[in-house]
């Protein structure tokens, strides 16, 4: 059970659409991005599932790609167009998969020569939408590698065909049912920062070489940035998930997971770890705080450092 002082929020939606349109529009993404992004949420607003967060991705990126050069707008693009390159009959990767690798690199956004935390914001989302390994490529055995299967793309494509291709002729001039999220990144400070998986609470570690503790976090659209006081120094995290610290910032001060801009927590944020499913409260999960007649998290913290 969770500890006495914490409260989870029952009501808060890990998969909604205004959380899922916060981690797609970053501050540093190409001009025409957040235009795609609104109008492939606006034509699939309509009965939103969190389990079509692929096809709100790969109908963004479709739509980025088809008006990068400014001579149309995606609500411009004729949803005919987009079923029609959608609809690939081919074995294999999606034609489109191409088309949108090219677009992103001809905008500067598909730079894999960069390392993993220093990429560009929309390869971020592109690569696990892309992905046909489901992961890291796995090995049967040295000689024998295991063979690509449909990326999430490849299926998101197959069922935006069906669902485009009922659309009504006026579901695009029909008011938008998109939620408003807001421009620039969310900042956040706490008294002190843990990340939770079930059996640990870790405190992030400065990779500047000093004993502070980083308290500040940035969360621009895909990514998260630890801040460290000590010595300035600033890191992409890879065990922070963003729609992890949004969630956890609205557990803890009942904001709305999509916000932008300032935000100090006093006390303790605990933060659940990439790996554990979205939405999960460290109250829940974590052995340490959900023990019944458990300490402070605050003491907890202490304890653990």
């Amino acid at each position: 059970m969770p500890a006495a002082d914490h409260t989870p929020d029952t009501r808060l939606d890990p998969n909604a659409l205004d959380l899922e349109l916060s981690l797609l529009l970053s501050s540093t993404a190409p001009s025409g991005w957040r235009s795609a992004v609104e109008e492939a949420a606006h034509l699939l607003s309509e009965g939103y599932a969190g389990d079509r967060a692929a096809e709100l991705h790969t109908l963004a990126l479709l739509l980025f790609a088809r008006t990068r050069s400014g001579d149309r707008t995606p609500r411009d693009v004729p949803v005919e167009e987009l079923v029609q390159a959608l609809d690939d009959p081919t074995a294999g990767e999606n034609r489109v998969t191409e088309e949108i690798r090219q677009a992103l690199a001809a905008t500067g956004q598909y730079d894999t020569q960069r390392s993993p935390g220093d990429e560009p914001p929309l390869l971020r989302i592109f690569r696990p939408v892309s992905n046909r390994y489901g992961g890291p490529i796995p090995w049967s055995d040295e000689w024998d590698p295991v063979p690509p299967g449909p990326s999430p793309l490849d299926r998101a494509a197959k069922r935006l065909v069906s669902y485009l291709s009922t659309c009504q002729p006026g579901r695009r001039d029909a008011l938008s049912r998109v939620p408003a999220v807001g421009d620039g990144p969310l900042y956040v400070e706490a008294d002190r920062l843990f990340m939770a998986s079930q059996t640990s609470l870790v405190p992030p570690s400065c990779v500047g070489g000093c004993p502070s503790h980083p308290r500040r976090l940035t969360v621009d659209g895909p990514d998260v940035t630890f801040v460290c006081e000590g010595c300035n120094t600033r890191r992409r995290s890879r065990q922070l998930d963003p729609a992890q610290v949004r969630l956890a910032l609205a557990r803890a001060l009942g904001v709305a997971p999509s916000v932008h801009g300032s935000y100090s927590v006093p006390g303790v944020l605990h933060i659940a770890l990439a790996e554990m499913p979205r939405g999960a409260d460290p109250y829940m999960f974590n052995w340490f705080l959900a023990r019944p007649k458990m300490e402070s998290p605050g003491k907890i913290g202490r304890a653990k450092r």
